[in-house]
């Protein structure tokens, strides 16, 4: 009777796990999506006025709206800044967060940042590498960025190389920290494939790619 129980107990973590590995993903993705939706729905129709709100036309609320409207503005600004104006429109606004103390160093910030993981442009990253961080003997994976300014680099013994060592799971944000090139190994995956290690927490491997 005790393996027969015993049996049955494996079988049913067996088929209750392969079904979990299936459900869980799913269920997750759906909860994040959904999340997404109303933050976007209180958020982006917060927003517009009263009178053109959605529902109002609709007659009815309808889950979702907001991040349509998100989608919507994004693609329309996104062929806008296409055209010979909508350039011109770009460093006309650019111009004028860059009169703003605070918020032109946030924008730059992010607009540089963004530019580099959504156009993918490798030039701008010149390598993955290990340092030991936050203390020696412990490693983080961080993403070579350049050589750091000369008031910077006047410490010590050089050269030195500066560090983006993002976080786990949101990659952008992070530590920005100057290294003796000495003290870095460099590894040899893809800028792509480290965000993806380093998103997952280390449960995406080489294997996966």
């Amino acid at each position: 009777m005790k393996k027969i129980w015993e049996t049955l107990l494996a079988i049913f973590k067996k088929y209750f796990i392969a079904g979990a590995l299936v459900l869980v993903p799913i269920i997750v993705t759906i909860w994040v999506l959904k999340a997404i939706a109303l933050w976007a729905d209180s958020f982006i129709l917060s927003l517009i006025p009263s009178g053109l709100k959605p529902e109002i036309f609709l007659e009815k609320t309808i889950p979702g709206v907001g991040i349509a409207v998100t989608i919507a503005i994004t693609l329309l600004v996104g062929v806008i800044t296409r055209l010979y104006f909508g350039k011109k429109l770009l460093k006309l606004g650019d111009l004028i967060i860059s009169k703003i103390p605070i918020g032109r160093g946030v924008y730059n910030i992010v607009k540089q940042f963004l530019s580099e993981i959504l156009t993918q442009d490798k030039k701008k990253f010149k390598g993955v590498a290990l340092v030991q961080w936050p203390r020696a003997g412990t490693y983080m994976i961080g993403f070579i960025t350049g050589e750091p300014p000369a008031f910077l680099a006047r410490a010590g013994e050089g050269p030195w190389v500066n560090v983006f060592i993002p976080t786990t799971p949101n990659p952008t944000s992070g530590f920005y920290v100057v290294f003796p090139k000495k003290d870095i190994v460099p590894l040899d995956i893809s800028v792509d494939h480290a965000f993806k290690l380093i998103i997952s927490g280390g449960i995406f491997s080489q294997n996966n790619a």
